[in-house]
């Protein structure tokens, strides 16, 4: 980064915006000279933070670890924590503390956290925020930069950041012929997924890991009280 000439500012894009991606940005932003940066987020949803990850709505959607473990400054393991108490957080959220005194925050709350610290940063113009998808990336003729391409226009950049989340699972072969079945649900996360089972319902879920745990604990605050199975190949939870 250095070696840049001074008159030159270095130009980033970064590939998606959840908390990796606009972890990096923000990292990148407070310790650079405006002057010296340029940073563009390409990422399709309206807010920067959330992602996959952070952006659910269902109040019964937590993080899955303390919250004094998370933080967008490893150096400061209580950034996260302070901000919760700070912003009056927990003082709304009764169910956020543990039986222990920890704090489980609503994923989308951690989300917030996240873009509340990116705004100035948005706001001055050091980050750009360009909503839309990435269709593809090319190598520059000179062999010195980068073309990131998306529907609105090509991004030209110096560094690409590839901050992409994973795609949805895909139906397991051997329940592919349950895709289109009542009752059936192939993606939980959708908006009002769960909303057609009864509180009565026989529920099966195939895997056991935070997904399960998250559809169990939705199931939990709209009432189900019929039998919950899950499945694991490795019989962990």
């Amino acid at each position: 980064m250095n070696a840049l000439p001074p008159a030159r500012r270095l130009r980033v894009a970064i590939i998606g915006g959840g908390f990796s991606g606009a972890a990096v940005a923000w990292h990148l932003a407070w310790s650079h000279r405006p002057a010296h940066l340029s940073i563009s987020v390409i990422e399709p949803r309206p807010l920067l933070g959330g992602g996959l990850a952070y952006s659910s709505k269902e109040p019964a959607h937590r993080v899955n670890v303390p919250a004094t473990r998370m933080s967008m400054a490893p150096e400061d393991t209580q950034h996260f924590a302070r901000w919760l108490t700070d912003s009056g957080e927990l003082e709304r959220d009764a169910d956020a503390i543990w039986k222990n005194g920890d704090a489980y925050p609503r994923r989308r709350v951690f989300g917030r956290y996240v873009a509340e610290h990116l705004a100035p940063y948005l706001n001055s113009g050091v980050v750009h925020h360009v909503e839309g998808s990435a269709t593809r990336v090319t190598r520059d003729a000179s062999g010195a930069g980068w073309t990131v391409h998306t529907p609105s226009g090509p991004i030209g950049a110096d560094i690409v950041v590839l901050a992409a989340t994973h795609p949805q699972p895909a139906i397991p072969a051997a329940l592919i012929h349950l895709a289109e079945a009542p009752g059936f649900i192939a993606d939980p996360y959708a908006p009002s997924a769960l909303a057609g089972i009864g509180p009565d319902a026989s529920v099966l879920i195939v895997g056991s890991g935070l997904t399960s745990a998250d559809m169990v604990a939705e199931l939990d605050r709209r009432g189900h009280c019929g039998r919950i199975l899950s499945l694991s190949r490795r019989g962990l939870r």
